[in-house]
């Protein structure tokens, strides 16, 4: 005699199928969780708080004093995270206190999800603009100004289609920790320009007041008046022998 051998069901199946596919899509979305904390962590602890750093402020506030392991990233002091996925959609680090040059290699850049970031008013100590600020595909708010980056800003910037809005000046005569300026220190060519016009194409905002374009001949302003885009301009450019404002847009005092 045959011994009949009952076989579970397919819905059975489908149904152990599932939930090991939830459990694995859980699993796999704590430990991005929890990359994103320790990139958060890591940035802090690159950068010491210096409060001369952000002086030229009365609210300047050291904001990653409140980033401690084993809290929860999404109530950390200037950062946002969406509601549903818990990713860090917006970092605002403006006016830190933040010191200490600005590395490449930072798992800062994990972020991919980022739609905000400023990180004005700090001192980098002349560090260079990575090029890897062109990965933040959905980012539409950009804002480094006044954070003592220095050289050629880098034609990634101009990946970033989605800005609305793109900070880069540098205006006080005295850098943040009170060393006198030693003149324009972040440098746009032409080839960036063009990028930007090509690429950022629903920008609206833009300020460069304070960086060196000198190189850009003739006057630049035609090529940014091109974008259709944007109502809100600040530059000033400034080089040896070469100075224009544009009249079409707001230009700040010189």
């Amino acid at each position: 005699r045959w011994d009949i051998i009952r076989l579970p069901s397919i819905s059975y199946f489908l149904s152990n199928l599932y939930q090991f596919y939830v459990l694995l899509l859980l699993h796999q979305h704590i430990c991005a969780l929890l990359t994103k904390s320790a990139a958060l962590f890591q940035f802090k602890t690159h950068f010491p708080i210096n409060q001369s750093a952000s002086k030229d402020c009365e609210y300047s506030h050291p904001k990653t004093t409140s980033w401690k392991k084993g809290t929860d990233y999404y109530l950390w002091d200037g950062v946002s995270c969406d509601n549903i996925t818990g990713e860090v959609i917006s970092l605002d680090l403006s006016w830190s206190c933040l010191s200490g040059t600005f590395p490449s290699n930072t798992s800062f850049f994990l972020l991919s999800s980022l739609q905000r970031l400023d990180l004005s008013f700090n001192d980098f100590r002349k560090s260079k603009i990575s090029s890897k600020f062109g990965r933040f595909p959905s980012l539409t708010h950009l804002n480094l100004s006044s954070s003592w980056f220095s050289g050629l800003v880098p034609y990634e910037i101009s990946y970033l289609s989605n800005l609305v809005s793109l900070h880069l000046s540098y205006r006080p005569s005295i850098d943040l920790i009170g060393f006198q300026a030693p003149g324009l220190i972040l440098t746009l060519e032409k080839s960036i320009v063009n990028g930007i016009v090509r690429n950022l194409t629903q920008v609206r905002e833009i300020d460069l007041d304070g960086i060196d374009m000198s190189s850009i001949d003739p006057n630049p302003s035609s090529i940014f008046l091109s974008l259709s885009h944007l109502s809100v301009f600040w530059v000033v450019i400034c080089g040896e022998n070469f100075q224009t404002t544009f009249s079409n847009f707001p230009t700040s005092s010189t």
